[in-house]
């Protein structure tokens, strides 16, 4: 392979791991003669097995390269991270340190040495360790499968730097002449199983999307702008709400946010429901475990979901066409102000 060849490769490789085609680039790389694999090669290889759950072979490919990767800090991160999952945290927290040493010092891998050290602390005592919760690389291809089959194919990926409890990644599918509106759906929600009642173990496994429009602006630096940022800041808010509150989301639940979701509208609460514009079939991903269903997010003012509460989420719909509930419009008028003084005959409800 020619220095040509080379450079080519590994502009298609980071082009993988940005669309997280991590199983694209293993079985990319395991069909080079290991004789042709370099430093890059070999590390956008064991990146691309740790992002697959893979730690023990990460940790074979990497650990042999002590001497190349030793003034590098994503080397040391990349050792780090292997470690770390395989329940080596003490370890782990000395590679984590040294990639910080090497200039790899962003928000991830000091998240990720201080649960190092917190982690070894809490075993050296005896106490249960916590470790996020992962899709396996079955579940993963499959859910990744579905988001492209019935949302659309997508090229950019926000990344979760840190992740205490379940990873949440949001692939970004972009506008299109047939959806003329980017949608955003969480990859890493369904992972953990949440405590829904007896009887609804079908609906134990979520994920979550939001349809925005196609003037929204999704560039890195915009996104410091709550007016922007918003929609993923409550698609990762909503994804860690069932652990953190021991409950589970479904159809039909709202979440109130108690203020205006940004400066810019008046919305203020959101309601889960199934994802209507893209078919029957979008709203559930088959995987062996049962399914990850799919709910999308529908922003509300308060006196909608006030609404909802005090009669259904059947009658609250009543009063939104297709249009309002397939992309969000922060403009939109309010359906229910001053709803109390609404005529309620058409709901057969007691006043």
């Amino acid at each position: 392979m020619n220095g040509e060849d080379r450079a080519k490769l590994i502009r298609t490789l980071e082009t993988w791991h940005a669309r997280d085609k991590h199983k694209k680039i293993a079985a990319a790389i395991e069909k080079i003669d290991p004789g042709e694999w370099d430093y890059g090669i070999v590390s956008c290889y064991a990146r691309a097995l740790n992002n697959l759950s893979r730690y023990e072979e990460a940790l074979a490919v990497l650990l042999p390269l002590r001497q190349e990767g030793a003034e590098d800090g994503k080397w040391h991160f990349r050792v780090g991270y292997a470690l770390y999952f395989l329940g080596r945290e003490a370890e782990a927290a000395e590679y984590f340190r040294a990639a910080i040493d090497h200039g790899d010092n962003d928000e991830s891998t000091v998240s990720f040495l201080n649960a190092s050290l917190g982690e070894a602390e809490d075993r050296r005592q005896g106490k249960d360790v916590y470790h996020p919760e992962l899709y396996t690389e079955d579940q993963l291809d499959r859910l990744e499968d579905h988001i492209v089959r019935y949302f659309g194919s997508f090229k950019n990926v926000f990344h979760e730097l840190a992740s205490p409890d379940i990873h949440v990644d949001i692939a970004v599918v972009e506008p299109t002449k047939k959806r003329n509106y980017y949608t955003l759906v969480t990859m890493g929600m369904g992972a953990r199983v949440m405590d829904v009642p007896p009887g609804l173990e079908h609906s134990e496994r979520a994920e979550l999307l939001i349809c925005l429009p196609a003037d929204w602006n999704l560039a890195e630096d915009a996104l410091s702008d709550e007016k922007w940022y918003w929609p993923l800041r409550w698609l990762k808010l909503l994804a860690r709400l069932p652990a953190g509150e021991n409950t589970w989301l479904g159809w039909g639940h709202t979440v109130p946010a108690g203020q205006p979701l940004a400066e810019n509208t008046a919305l203020s609460g959101v309601l889960l429901l199934n994802p209507g514009a893209f078919g029957a079939d979008a709203g559930a991903c088959e995987i062996a475990e049962g399914a990850i269903n799919f709910y999308q997010v529908i922003p509300l003012y308060d006196e909608e979901m006030e609404f909802k509460i005090n009669n259904s989420t059947e009658n609250l719909l009543d009063f939104f066409d297709d249009q309002m509930l397939a992309c969000v419009d922060i403009n939109r008028r309010n359906l229910c102000k001053g709803w109390k003084d609404f005529s309620l005959k058409k709901f057969n409800l007691a006043e």
